[in-house]
This record gives structure tokens, sequence and C-alpha cells, in this order.
């Protein structure tokens, strides 16, 4: 669980997992270097592949240079964005899909309605291995494709002309719009694809764009690695005289500490306070701000049977009950809160009115006297007398670098007999582990897409591509396949019943420990005007921001 998300969030955020100078930054005297925005990121971007995009930087970046159907305005609402118009038929299946006039890839090629229809075949396609392609499961007959049941031609997208497109759904999805925003439904030039080969979205040389901005040869190239990396304004863009900024630039600034001094010296227009020293140094500072993010961070736990103590439900409820997240919190990020769903709060309202996290919330608590005789119990099934766990986290990330080092001795000492091992390694390789199901005990972070419940919970579905610890909970799937599908899909009353399901199955099995809802912390270049702050997410999205004089 490492993406983005985008609720604009992220890019939604997010989504959804959602930037000039400061006073005291100097400006510069040309008018394109005072149009350009200076963005900073903790860590590299993974890939310019929209179908394999799974992580937040490389979101972030992807909505600025590519595009889809639809987009995320700064209010958070979807609005049509290639699409010209959208008409929905009467039973919620069909979409009758016109794309907007003259739409061109940034090297000139015509952007064609069949572009979506590959686009979304090759996000479904097995042999991509996309870790979004569970998100097209609305799509008639996408799971049939995702499970090598049918040939990927018969995804329900057609394309009837150059300019129109008729998707077809298993199910009606109400949130189906929301779905649309995601890099997963762009649109992708086969041509282009083939032309690269393996290669393609390795680098910005071998990517090809249709949004805002684009990457130009030669010119700061994203090269896969290298920490200093520029967009420019996409001439081709069929927006682009509404487009402001001239481009933007991106360093990997792995030290939070070297982010502010960049931000303060004028580098950056904005900085990321991302440890408890810095929030509290800088926050009376005039810049600073304290933005919502739809993000969560949990524990999840790999219950593919290769590690057979964490297949066994003593164990795993004797951590949940073990995990002291006041305490854990206290130390690693005093600015989150405690959770108890694995929605985060602030995503979206049941029909009562209520935060979606505290209508479904459930009992997960620290009661280290159970967690002790709950391990105790799962030890002598097990037929041990003492066990070692590895705990992976991310080592670019500060929070996951404190939690990871409170979470063992946390846990070491609530439970006798456990022994935990940490591995720290790159945001890049926990990806990869995450995906390969290469791990114990991942703590990990997701952002929203979209501002839906589904979006959290379809992580967790019995083969869902997203599904990193394998979990299988019959009572879980139930719920969710009820809360997903005809009838009940279609009463909101009925959908979130169902989704407080869920959450409970999930917490009666304890497949996964959610620990806290981020919020963000940052220094934000108040000339910087046109982006939204409406979350931490959306402060990404440079479509039409500016620089103020």
């Amino acid at each position: 669980m490492n993406k983005s998300k985008i609720f604009a969030f992220s890019a939604f955020s997010l989504s959804a997992a959602l930037l000039l100078t400061a006073c005291g930054n100097s400006v510069s005297k040309s008018e394109d270097s005072a149009q350009e925005a200076k963005y900073s990121f903790a860590s590299n971007i993974l890939t310019l592949d929209t179908s394999m995009a799974a992580d937040v930087n490389s979101i972030d970046v992807l909505l600025n240079v590519d595009a889809g159907l639809v987009r995320w305005n700064p209010k958070a609402q979807v609005v049509n964005n290639l699409a010209k118009s959208i008409d929905i038929s009467k039973d919620g299946k069909t979409y009758n899909v016109t794309l907007r006039d003259g739409l061109k890839w940034s090297n000139g090629a015509k952007l064609r309605a069949a572009d979506f229809v590959y686009g979304w075949q090759r996000t479904v396609d097995p042999k991509t291995g996309s870790q979004y392609a569970y998100a097209l499961t609305p799509v008639a007959n996408a799971s049939e494709i995702m499970t090598g049941k049918k040939p990927v031609d018969t995804l329900g997208i057609k394309a009837e002309s150059d300019t129109k497109l008729v998707i077809t759904l298993a199910t009606p999805t109400p949130y189906f719009n929301k779905l649309l925003t995601l890099p997963a439904y762009y649109p992708v030039n086969e041509a282009f694809v083939k032309k690269m080969g393996n290669k393609y979205g390795t680098s910005s040389d071998t990517s090809l764009y249709n949004g805002a901005f684009k990457f130009v040869k030669g010119k700061n190239n994203w090269t896969g690695s290298n920490e200093t990396f520029s967009i420019v304004k996409n001439d081709q863009f069929y927006d682009a005289k509404n487009v402001k900024l001239s481009g933007a630039t991106y360093q990997i600034v792995n030290n939070p500490n070297t982010a502010v001094n960049l931000f303060k010296s004028g580098k950056l227009d904005v900085a990321n306070l991302a440890t408890p020293e810095l929030v509290s140094a800088n926050k009376k500072n005039k810049d600073y701000k304290a933005l919502t993010s739809p993000r969560i961070d949990v524990l999840e736990y790999n219950q593919s049977g290769k590690v057979p103590e964490l297949s066994n439900l003593k164990i795993r409820q004797a951590l949940n009950l073990a995990t002291n997240r006041k305490n854990l919190l206290e130390i690693a990020a005093p600015s989150f809160s405690i959770t108890n769903t694995v929605t985060p709060k602030k995503l979206d309202q049941a029909p009562n009115g209520e935060d979606f996290a505290t209508y479904a919330a459930q009992p997960y608590k620290y009661d280290a006297t159970k967690a002790a005789e709950l391990f105790k119990e799962g030890l002598k099934e097990l037929g041990k007398t003492s066990i070692t766990l590895e705990l992976e986290g991310a080592n670019d990330n500060s929070f996951a670098k404190a939690a990871v080092d409170y979470l063992k001795g946390n846990l070491e000492k609530d439970l006798p007999g456990l022994t935990i091992n940490e591995k720290l390694v790159s945001s890049a390789q926990r990806q990869k582990d995450a995906q390969n199901n290469n791990f114990q005990i991942l703590l990990t972070s997701w952002g929203a897409d979209y501002n839906e419940p589904s979006d959290f919970l379809m992580n967790f579905v019995s083969g869902s591509t997203m599904n990193h610890g394998l979990v299988k909970n019959p009572n879980f799937d139930k719920a969710y396949q009820a809360a997903t599908t005809a009838p009940d899909v279609l009463s909101a009353d009925k959908r979130y019943a169902h989704y407080k399901d869920a959450e409970n199955a999930l917490y009666e099995a304890a497949n996964v420990n959610p620990l806290a809802t981020e919020s963000v912390s940052l220094l934000l270049n108040p000339k910087l005007k046109g982006i939204s702050t409406y979350n931490s997410a959306m402060i990404f999205d440079l479509r039409h921001a500016e620089i103020a004089k």
C-alpha cells in the first residue's frame, strides 16, 4: 500500500494521498524562471508508466504530465478533462464518451479514443503486472481478464471512432467517475509503447505525455535516478492557453532539515516539516500550513502461509493489542491522529452525516495484558516458546524510521518471547517487497485516490492486485462484494452499512493493524496561487497554478 492518491487528492491523495518564494525568498528576474515552481520529494519517482505507477511521488508527477477523461478540480470535484461529454445510461452501466476535438500527444501525434482502449487493456492485462489493475474491476470483464479467464480485448471499452468511446460496466458503480481520475485509466499510445519495449516509462525520454506539462528531451530530464529534473508547459495540451506556469523543477531531498533550509533560502516553494522538531521550530513562521491528509499508516501482515506465525489469528490479535498507538504518535508524529479504521479520517461521510471513520470505527485498543495472554496461547498453538518476526519500513521516511524503532521496543516488551528484527529499506524497495509479497510485517501508508471507502477497502479483497498481505477473509469479501455490486451499491445507506461490516470483518480477523491518519505540516510559499490546499495532496496539482508578482 504505497500509492499517492489524489483527491485531486495527489495525486487524489487524497485522493488523494493530494507550492513560491516566501517572504525573504529571492525571486528571479526572468519571467520564465519566475513562473517556475520548485518542489522536492524525499525519494525519487519510480516510473512514468501510468499503468504501473503506485507510489505517491510518481503519481504526483504524472497528474501534471498526463491526463484522463476527467480530473479533480481545486474543490475536489470531478470535472471533464479530455472528455468533452460523458452520458450515462439510466441503468448506470453504459458510459458514452465524446472526446474533445484536436487532442494530441506531446510528440504531435493525434490522441484517439483507441488510446484509452489500449491503456485500459494494458492495465488489466496480467502480463503487465499493474498494482492498480484491481481498480478497473467495475469495467465489464475486467475481473475475468485479470484471472486469465477472458482475453484482454473483451474488456468493456470500445472505440467507435477517434472521438467516441463506449464503456460498459459489470455493475452500476456510483463512484466510477472518481475512479476515472486514476492514472491507471489514462490513455496510452500503443505505437510508442511498442517502440520503447521494456524501457517504456523508465525515464522521461522513454515516455509520452498528454497533460498540461511535459518533459523535454535533453532539458534536465528524469533519467530514473537523477536527483533534479524539470517539466515544462506542454503547448500541445488542449487547454495550454490557460496554463500559467512555465514549468516546475523537482529536487530529491531526503533530509527534511535540508528541505526547510532550501525553502528559507528561496530554492524551494514547499518544505514538508517531517519531524516533530521541525514542526515545533517553524510553527510560528508565517508560511506555516497544517493541511489535512487523506492518508493512513498501517502494519500489514503476510498471511500467504509463508510466515506461519502470522497465519495464526491469536498472534495477529496479540500484535494489534500490544501496539501502543498513543505513545507511538507522541514520539514519531504528534500531528498524526490515532485511527480505528483502515480508511483515514476526513475521507468521506456516511449517509447519516458522520465522518466515515467515526461511523465505522472498530475497537482497536492497547491492552498489554490481554495481548500477552493471546500471544502465549498463539505460541502454544504453534508449538513454540518464542518467535522472531521482521518489521520492514522505509529508511527515507522519517516517520517510518522512528515508528519501526519504537514498535520494536514496544512489541518486544509487551509480548514476552517475541523478537523483532528491523529492516529499513528505500521506499522503492519497500514497494517492490509489498508487490512481491516479500515481507513479514510491513509498515506502509496509503493515500486516497478518491473520497470513498472502497478506495481503501479494495486493498484487502481476496485476489486483489493491491492485497499485498494476501488476506483471505470470506466475511470481508462478502461485505465488500455487497457494497460494490447491484442492487445494494445503488443505495447509500446499504452500501455504507456493508463498508462498516467490511471494517468489522478486518478487525475481527486482525488482518491489518491500522495506526494513524496522517496530517501534513509544511512551509508553503504564499505567492504560489491557484493550487488547492483542500488537502496536502492537491498542492502538487499545477494545472491552474501561477506565481503572484
